[in-house]
């Protein structure tokens, strides 16, 4: 079950999420031409923390989405102002009826 639609008047920005669709030779990564918005509220937090990797990087706030669209540490993330973040890592809370919402860690690019 997804969060309660009382909640979205809470969610006041927009974002866009492009999912990946290659990789070269050299990891260089290329997207989607077409990406799913969604409602989020963003959150600057600034903090140390570890990526999925181990190492320790530097967190500068968390978008926490309406709902819970796929999204992992390859997806490409435009803010509503255009900046494109780098995805630290993803969580999904859980409550008693499954998925609430979906949490995207940021780091700066």
């Amino acid at each position: 079950m997804s969060i309660e639609s009382a909640y979205l008047e809470l969610f006041s920005e927009r974002i866009t999420l492009y999912p990946p669709a290659s990789t070269d030779q050299y990891g260089k990564r290329t997207f989607s031409a077409s990406g799913v918005t969604a409602c989020a509220h963003l959150v600057s937090d600034r903090s140390l923390t570890r990526d999925q990797d181990g190492r320790e990087v530097v967190e500068e706030g968390k978008v926490y989405v309406y709902g819970t669209p796929t999204v992992t540490n390859d997806y490409r993330l435009v803010l509503a102002d255009g900046t494109e973040p780098i995805i630290i890592g993803v969580d999904t809370p859980h409550d008693q009826n499954g998925a609430h919402h979906t949490v995207i860690r940021i780091g700066s690019s």
